[in-house]
């Protein structure tokens, strides 16, 4: 009987002491923290920086002696009532000297000082299954990022020549066609 009496001491002790560990003791008040708590990240890289983020935007696809070619990745759509034609923003940067120097002969007036053309971005168009594009939008910039020519126009579209960029952006045009 001695032994089952303490059995049952030893259960009630082992009863408080969980009873202890469970309920929670004193609480204070936590202060409010600077940043929300779903603004958090877990990263051991750098966050990137604005020009590492438009450095990411382009994929080069293309290159020739007047310059490297890309198009922004994120611009790839379809048309909401025609699905066959697809848009995509590309971009020329221009290499050639020769290229470079015409260019900025002919927007001279508008270009500041120590200032030269250094690359355009247009809007194509690509009918993917008649393999033809149309440029609708141009525009021109300097190195300094001045605007200085933008020109939007109805699409006219004219057959993908073979080995040229408008056939490399052809290619993506239709693979993204195909996907999406």
């Amino acid at each position: 009987m001695l032994q089952k009496e303490g059995f049952v001491i030893k259960k009630r002790l082992l009863l408080v002491l969980l009873c202890c560990f469970l309920l929670p003791g004193p609480v204070q008040a936590e202060e409010q923290a600077e940043t929300s708590p779903l603004d958090w990240q877990i990263s051991v890289l750098k966050k990137p920086t604005a020009e590492d983020l438009e450095r990411q935007r382009w994929s080069y696809v293309f290159a020739n002696d007047i310059g490297r070619y890309a198009f922004d990745n994120k611009s790839l759509r379809k048309d909401e009532a025609d699905k066959k034609l697809v848009y995509v923003l590309v971009k020329t940067i221009f290499t050639d000297p020769e290229v470079i120097g015409k260019l900025t002969e002919k927007y001279k007036q508008q270009l500041p000082a120590n200032d030269k053309v250094a690359y355009s971005e247009m809007q194509m168009v690509f009918q993917v299954r008649g393999k033809k594009y149309a440029v609708t939008e141009s525009r021109v910039f300097s190195e300094q990022g001045t605007l200085l020519e933008e020109t939007k126009k109805s699409a006219k579209f004219a057959a993908v020549t073979p080995k040229t960029f408008a056939d490399s952006m052809y290619d993506i045009a239709r693979n993204y066609e195909k996907n999406n």
